[in-house]
Formats: structure tokens, sequence, C-alpha cells
């Protein structure tokens, strides 16, 4: 209480820090104490797992054209580090692969899958500080022929930004990418480039059409690799996220707006997320532990694609 109220007194005039710290806080506070419940993704059904990051239930709902199932679920989650806590945290995932753009997943867990294929590490875009949907839809891919027999994760980035359509290249290219994740991840120092695109909606240097209209693209834009990614797939797969985006919803019991993806606050913005069913008619047969002699290496998996395109 004591830091508390020095935090207040020191802050007591500045109208950013009361709208993106302080509101945001005292929402946390009153939403741990709400029950709630949501997705525990281990127990759920499913051989392919695709999930879009930050993608919101609506906006989903409303753009793809992905073809299957489609069904509201809700997260227990309000930003990755608790989705990633949550539903991995602690737990022998060893029939599991995880296929990651996103540094979270090194950053808060640790040996619980078979193995982890950080994208991200060797497939980094310096210019725009994230991971292509392309590169995801391809290292997926290789990443599902070279463990047939196990359950399958591909973590896409995309719709969360950095903005990378025509609009957020054009008009909202000044905001932070992934860079604070990676940082993270690899132990540099922990900060961004620029202000995320929710700091500038908070001090009101960015209009939240325009941010709605790259965060749209955004998905546009990763919906046909995700599309060609099902395509290859041949067993049960779902496209879910694992949490959304507020863009000015309220919290109760707090007056302010809220922006992007902040912890502990349970409302639909962020916690309706999409669960799309798909190529339900064929099964894997899953198997834990090492996988089976007839299964080729990620690497090598790699290596081969990369022969049949020439290189040598």
């Amino acid at each position: 209480m004591k830091h508390l109220a020095t935090k207040v007194l020191h802050n007591w005039n500045d109208r950013f820090w009361w709208r993106k710290v302080a509101f945001p806080y005292a929402a946390r506070k009153v939403h741990n104490y709400l029950p709630h419940h949501g997705l525990y993704l281990p127990d759920e059904d499913w051989d392919n797992l695709l999930i879009l990051d930050a993608c919101r239930y609506d906006m989903f709902a409303e753009q793809s054209t992905l073809s299957g199932d489609l069904s509201k679920r809700t997260s227990a989650a309000s930003n990755t580090p608790e989705f990633l806590q949550h539903n991995f945290k602690g737990g022998d995932f060893s029939d599991t692969v995880y296929v990651t753009a996103n540094p979270q997943v090194n950053v808060h867990l640790s040996d619980e899958f078979f193995e982890v294929i950080n994208v991200w590490e060797d497939h980094w875009n310096d210019e725009l500080n994230t991971v292509m949907p392309e590169v995801m839809a391809e290292e997926t891919i290789a990443a599902y022929k070279s463990y047939p027999n196990k359950r399958l994760i591909s973590h896409f980035i995309q719709p969360h930004y950095p903005f990378i359509g025509e609009t957020g290249q054009k008009e909202l290219n000044t905001h932070s990418g992934m860079e604070l994740s990676k940082r993270l991840a690899t132990n540099d120092e922990a900060t961004r480039d620029q202000l995320s695109i929710w700091d500038q909606l908070y001090e009101g240097s960015a209009s939240v059409d325009l941010v709605w209209k790259a965060y749209r693209e955004n998905l546009d834009v990763t919906i046909p690799h995700v599309k060609r990614v099902i395509d290859v797939f041949q067993e049960y797969t779902v496209v879910t996220s694992d949490h959304g985006n507020a863009l000015g919803e309220r919290a109760w019991p707090v007056p302010n707006k809220i922006y992007g993806h902040p912890p502990g606050i349970r409302i639909p913005a962020l916690t309706d997320v999409p669960w799309l069913v798909t190529n339900t008619k064929r099964r894997k047969e899953i198997e834990a532990g090492d996988s089976s002699s007839a299964n080729i290496s990620h690497e090598e998996a790699v290596s081969q694609r990369l022969a049949d395109l020439g290189y040598k």
C-alpha cells in the first residue's frame, strides 16, 4: 500500500499513467476475484493446433475464408504469458512438437514439449521485428512431415502487431514489433525500439479506426498461409488463438478504455477466441517420447526441402 500511495502521489496529474497503468491495474485486481474459466488445451480434441496470436473471435468470424466448423470459445488468458502458463507450464507434453514464431514460448516454458522449433531464431525479419506468416507456414509443414506421430502446435505471431499489411506499413510503421519478446528470450536488454501501438492509442497519437484496419489486414495477410498449412495437414486440425485484443472496450469497474491485451482482464474482447475444426476424418497415431525410427529429423527434412528446390 505504501508503494501504491507513492506511485499515486508521483503520477496523480499524469493522464497517460492513469490510463495505461493505474486503471488496468485496478481492473486486474477486481477481475482476479471474479470467477472465470476457459480452455485447457491439453484436454481438447486435436492432432494439429494452429494458434493465431491475438486473434479476436469476432474479427476471425467476419474475415476467415477457412472451411470448417467454427465456434466461439473462451480463453483462460488475456495475454500470451498467461496462456502458456495456464495450458502448458510444468506439464509433460512429450507427445507434442511446438513450432513457434513467438519468443514468449521460450521465455515462459522450458522442457515441457518433445521439441520446440524456434522459427524466430533463424527467420527473424529485422526490418519488421517479427516472423512472417509465409515462413511459419513453411516451417510448420516441414515439422509436420518430420514428426507424423506427434501432436503439432504452430504458433503464428499474426494478427498480433507489428502490422505487415499495406496500411500498417504506410501509415503505422512507427510502432514497436516483437523485439522485446525476442530480447527477453535471448537475455538481451528488455527494451522496445519504439512505443507499442497500444501505448500510442493510450496517448492519443494513433487512431482506433486506423489500428483496426491494420489489425484486420494482418489477419487477411495470414489466412492464405494458414490455409496452405491446412491443405497439407490430413488429420484433425483446430485453428484458435491465445487471446484477443481490446480496442476501446471497458473493463468493469474502471472508467477508462482498454487497449491491447493486458494480463488478468476477463472481457469478451480479450477472451473470446475462435475454435475452427477441420480435417476431422483422419487421426494421427500419437506417440510420446522418442519418435519412431521411421521419422527423420527436422533438420534432415529442411535439408531435403532445400535440395528439392535446387539448393545443395
